[in-house]
This record gives structure tokens, sequence and C-alpha cells, in this order.
């Protein structure tokens, strides 16, 4: 997958109530602290760090995650080995999705780039995150735009519906100007499926 990162477990007594993982790569560039998946929302690795059972808080700074939970609670074990899975699979998916963006984006496709992500934000992410997921804007080259959804979307069967039916839908109500809509999410192994549209 081409994650270069190393996260190292601190060694923790088992009646604490807090852990720290320490990664080789930033996870926040200021404070972010989050006790619910809702004000998580707007972060992909905090929110799913957060959907980890046994979990009541999460605290990223730099290159460090400190997790909290209730004391007595649940060995931090099973919750410390999810949380290093968690972020793995999140730098993983940043860096398949940064290697394939090989050109840049011109002023017009910029604008659109950023005004689609927005009405994403606030339209769409709220409500799929219930589900551990994220949907954001991959790429635009012209009027196509090429979706990305990560999380607990990713790989699942329902993704191409929920595309279609709530996001395309959306999009082609509020930017009537975008032509075809393609998701970008590698659902599967060595495939990169596309949903366009049916005019195309």
């Amino acid at each position: 997958m081409g994650s270069e990162i190393e996260i190292v477990v601190e060694e923790v007594a088992q009646d604490s109530d807090t852990c720290l993982i320490k990664t080789s790569r930033a996870v926040a560039s200021t404070p972010e602290y989050f006790s619910t998946v809702e004000e998580a929302q707007q972060s992909p690795l905090g929110r799913q760090l957060l959907e980890i059972g046994g979990l009541e808080a999460v605290l990223m700074q730099d290159r460090t995650i400190t997790l909290l939970k209730p004391v007595p609670g649940e060995p931090w074990g099973r919750i410390a080995e999810a949380a290093k899975r968690v972020i793995e699979e999140h730098f993983a998916d940043l860096d398949r999705i940064h290697s394939t963006q090989a050109r840049e984006m011109n002023e017009e496709e910029k604008a659109l780039f950023i005004q689609i992500q927005n009405l994403l934000n606030e339209e769409i992410n709220p409500m799929v995150a219930s589900h551990g997921g994220f949907i954001e804007v991959h790429d635009v080259k012209e009027k196509d735009v090429f979706i990305h959804m990560g999380g607990g979307c990713q790989g699942c069967g329902m993704a191409a519906a929920t595309l279609r039916q709530g996001v395309e839908s959306l999009l082609r109500e509020k930017v009537p100007q975008i032509q075809a809509i393609h998701d970008s999410t590698d659902h599967a192994s060595g495939e990169n499926p596309y949903y366009a549209s049916g005019s195309m």
C-alpha cells in the first residue's frame, strides 16, 4: 500500500485510564480532543478511533495519540491493537489517494473542488459518519468529479447505491455544471470501479 509509518504503543498499566501511541507521522497539526463521534465529524482518524469499543475520548497532537477509557474498564490490549490497525489503514488510505493525484488542477477545477467538498461536509458527511464513513472529493478534471469513500464506506456493498442516490442527486441539484460523477474508491483490491451518470 506504500504507507511507511511506525506505530509504538507505550507500556501502560492495565488500571490506567490513558494509553499513549507514538507515530512516525503527524496525526494533527494542532491539539484535537474528541469525546464523541459527533465531535469528530471533521476528523476521519479521530472518528474511527472513537468507534473502537471501550474508549471514552481521544486526544491527538503532533505525532502522539492519547486514548482515554474508564477505570475500571476493558484491558488495553485489544483496544490498543484495534487503534494501531485504524491508524495504519488511515495513512494507507491517504497515501493511495495522494499517489493518484499526479497533476495540478487549474483554477476553475480548484474552485469546483472546494465547492463540492464544502457541500459534502455540510450535507452528506454528518449522515455517513453514523456508519463510520466519510466521503470526499478525490479529483476534478474539467467538469468530471471523482469521489472517494473512506472509513465504513470503503468496500461497503451499499456504497454504489449511496453514491448514486444520495451524493449524486445532491451534487447535481446544487452544482448543475457537473458532467460525470465517478467513484474512485478502491472497493476491491486491484480495482477502481466508477459509477458515471447515465448521460455518459
